[in-house]
Parts: C-alpha cells; sequence; structure tokens
C-alpha cells in the first residue's frame, strides 16, 4: 500500500475525503462512484481508490453494485426500520447490562465522554450544513461508553457494526433543516442522567426514544429514498 508521510495510507486519506463528503451530503444517497474519475481528483492510482471505496463499503457507507461499480449507499425507509429495530434490541440490551453492572470508572468514563460531547457544536460555525466531525465521534464514543460496562464482546461487535451502519442516517437527521426543533443535546444529557442513576429501565426507554426520533425525523422528511 502507497505510503504518505508519517505512514498514513492513501488509501485511508482518500477514505475520510470521501466519507466527510458523504456525510455532509456532498455525495448524496445513490450517486455513483466512479473510480477513474476518483483517481484523477485524488491524484491516486485506481488500486488506492478501490480500497478506499471498500473501507467506505465496510461501514455500510457504499454500495457495490454487480457489474456497475460503487454507488452512496441509498436511504432506504425499509432498512431504516430494521436498523433501528436492530440497535433498539441489541444495544438496548447492551445499555441494560451496562448500567447494571457500571462502577465508578465508568461513571467517570460517561461523565467525561458526555462533557466532550456537549461541549462541540453539532453544525460547524459559520456554516449552515456542514456537520462538525468532532461532535460525531464524540457522539459515537458517548453511546460507545454508555454500553462498554456490559461485559459481553459479542454484543458490543454487533452493537458498533449496527452503529456503523447507522452513521449515514444520522448524518441526514442531523441536517439543520431536518431537525424539526429536536433538543439532541436534551436527549443526551437525559440518557445520560438516567444511565448514570444506574436506572436501567430509564435508560433504555430514554434510549429507544432517541433513536426512533431519528428515524421518524427521516420519514418525515422529503428526502429521495428507495422503498422496499
Amino acid at each position: 500500500m502507497a505510503k504518505r508521510a508519517g505512514g498514513e495510507s492513501l488509501a485511508v486519506s482518500v477514505y475520510l475525503r470521501l466519507r466527510s463528503a458523504i456525510l455532509n451530503g456532498e455525495l448524496p444517497p445513490g450517486e455513483r462512484l466512479k473510480a477513474a474519475e476518483l483517481s484523477a481528483e485524488f491524484e491516486v492510482s485506481l488500486s488506492v481508490v478501490r480500497e478506499a471505496l471498500g473501507l467506505l463499503a465496510a461501514k455500510d457507507l457504499v454500495q457495490v453494485d454487480r457489474n456497475r461499480g460503487f454507488r452512496v449507499t441509498p436511504l432506504s425507509l425499509r432498512a431504516l426500520t430494521d436498523l433501528t429495530e436492530a440497535r433498539v434490541v441489541n444495544e438496548g440490551s447492551a445499555l441494560r447490562l451496562s448500567v447494571q453492572r457500571g462502577g465508578v470508572t465508568w461513571e467517570s468514563e460517561v461523565l467525561a465522554a458526555h462533557h466532550r460531547l456537549a461541549a462541540q457544536p453539532m453544525i460547524l460555525p459559520g456554516t449552515q450544513v456542514r456537520r462538525n466531525e468532532e461532535w460525531a465521534r464524540a457522539h459515537l464514543e458517548f453511546h460507545h461508553t454508555l454500553i462498554k460496562a456490559c461485559g459481553n464482546e459479542v454484543l458490543l461487535d454487533i452493537c458498533t457494526r449496527l452503529s456503523d451502519a447507522a452513521e449515514l442516517y444520522r448524518a441526514w437527521s442531523g441536517h439543520p433543516g431536518e431537525q424539526r426543533h429536536r433538543d439532541v443535546a436534551g436527549e443526551h444529557q437525559a440518557l445520560a442522567d438516567a444511565a448514570l442513576a444506574h436506572d436501567a429501565d430509564l435508560a433504555v426507554a430514554r434510549f429507544e426514544e432517541h433513536v426512533n426520533r431519528t428515524r421518524e425525523i427521516l420519514m418525515e422528511c422529503s428526502f429521495s429514498a428507495e422503498r422496499a
């Protein structure tokens, strides 16, 4: 694999640039991704582009169409419903176990993760639509920290894969035009409060409300979705 100064691979660099473009709506759902054009744009080889697209496909941000190359994963109402249900079942179970088993160390980690999340704006200052990548990373870390004390590595792996698959939907539901006056920060605070109070029933209920709200927003908005 070709390397950049500092050891960062060219493929990872291209992956990160394409990921940002996808999650910020510059490459919309369903958009065809032509390897030759991307190779010329980024001034890298076709093999580097294909590797980057493979990394995106592993995160469910890109799909490989037989004989037709790559495209940004389309938003699908059916897929969103299935994904939300799977997250409620699996991440909800992991959260319940984590709240029941988490000790003082876990509590301090939840507090720290929530503090980092609350300190970041969702949208970059001075822009109307560009998502703050620091917020997005802090968001993933917060949700992972909530469930990390569950003590079940298999369940954590499932939750991570489902969270990766949900990232495109989270990004689109977070666009300012789709917020519908949603208080995302308030939802995270309420979730953290319930978890830190070791109220497993309330924490799971608030998590379910949180992810279902994302689904409701996307089902209400006017994006071009496949209805399978």
